[in-house]
């Protein structure tokens, strides 16, 4: 939302972002994305916060309120009332009650249609994911001078240890047996992945394994991996699965992980079953061996990124999305990202 907000405010919208008042996420927002401004919403509680936005959008007067989660939506939605819009984006397997994921109309539940009463309401990311990722700078040169295949397997797993990442570990670890210079990086909170490092422990794998930030993956830099086996769900999963295929490095994913569809099977990476374990060791140990299957896969990857979910067209899709929800005849909208607590 504030990588999206700051590209549209790079193109000329003036972008506001609202949230709880919290000094060390305004410091954040202020130093990463300086284009933005900046107004919290005072007080405890849902009314409180309510008083607080509807003052925010009489001073502002915003075109188009763009926001996560139906409490938010409802929430902007009576702050607004009819001199804007508000949008609500669905969060990628976000799944709108007795609905498969991206399956149109949205349910009616009573808080949208409270909504929908209240301004003028419509949903993004429903019937297809929206979603992107900046990704590296592409004027930047390519840094590998000597070819060779990383020999490192990095995971992004979930919060939650689950089999997903059970089964990448399983992987990993046949992997190590053969090739002990081979490194393994989780990716993410320290404290959150305790449960995932406990099995890898167990697995023998103490002495390869480090845990290191989710922003090593998300940054400029060159990912010095051989791939990247993401078993996270929702945008987290998305976007570092983005995040890796910008970058021309292979991506694993669950079949039953909405990321499958990002992801040709054998072209730009890896779509494994729960009986797949042994056989992506397997290709990944061909890879380690063939710098040329590694960078063509890499390339496809890459390419695979931008076609279908290159940042500049979403940001300008997006930015037309929001303009024709505000109903503005005006060339340029003026967006406001909300970030509200969950209700």
């Amino acid at each position: 939302m504030l990588a999206l907000g700051a590209e549209l405010a790079a193109r000329g919208d003036v972008v506001a972002v609202a949230c709880p008042a919290h000094p060390e996420f305004e410091a954040f927002i202020h130093r990463d994305f300086p284009r933005l401004y900046v107004r919290s919403l005072r007080g405890p509680g849902r009314v409180a916060r309510l008083v607080s936005l509807r003052r925010i959008v009489s001073a502002l007067r915003p075109d188009a309120v763009l926001v996560h989660g139906e409490g938010d939506a409802l929430l902007a939605a009576i702050a607004t009332g009819r001199r804007g819009a508000v949008v609500r984006r669905w969060r990628v397997d976000e799944q709108a009650p007795h609905q498969a994921p991206y399956q149109a109309p949205v349910a009616r539940t009573w808080r949208t249609m409270l909504a929908a009463g209240c301004t003028r309401f419509t949903t993004w990311g429903l019937d297809s994911m929206a979603v992107s990722w900046p990704g590296p700078d592409p004027r930047r040169e390519d840094a590998v001078s000597i070819p060779s295949v990383p020999m490192a397997l990095w995971i992004v797993p979930p919060a939650d240890h689950d089999e997903h990442t059970a089964l990448a570990l399983r992987a990993a670890a046949r992997l190590y047996h053969r090739h002990p210079s081979l490194r393994i990086v989780l990716l993410g909170d320290t404290a959150a992945l305790q449960s995932t490092r406990v099995h890898a422990a167990a697995l023998g794998l103490t002495a390869c394994v480090k845990v290191a930030s989710l922003d090593t993956l998300l940054g400029d830099d060159d990912l010095n991996a051989a791939a990247v086996w993401v078993t996270a769900a929702g945008d987290t999963g998305a976007i570092a699965t983005l995040a890796a295929m910008q970058r021309r490095v292979p991506v694993i994913v669950p079949a039953r992980s909405s990321c499958a569809t990002m992801v040709a099977a054998g072209t730009t990476g890896f779509v494994v079953t729960d009986a797949d374990g042994s056989v992506i060791a397997a290709e990944l140990t061909r890879l380690f061996a063939d710098w040329a299957a590694f960078r063509a896969m890499g390339d496809a990857a890459q390419a695979r990124a931008a076609d279908l979910y290159g940042w500049s067209p979403f940001v300008g899709g997006a930015a037309e999305f929001l303009l024709r929800a505000s109903g503005t005849p005006r060339p340029t909208s003026t967006v406001r990202p909300v970030r509200t607590r969950a209700s």
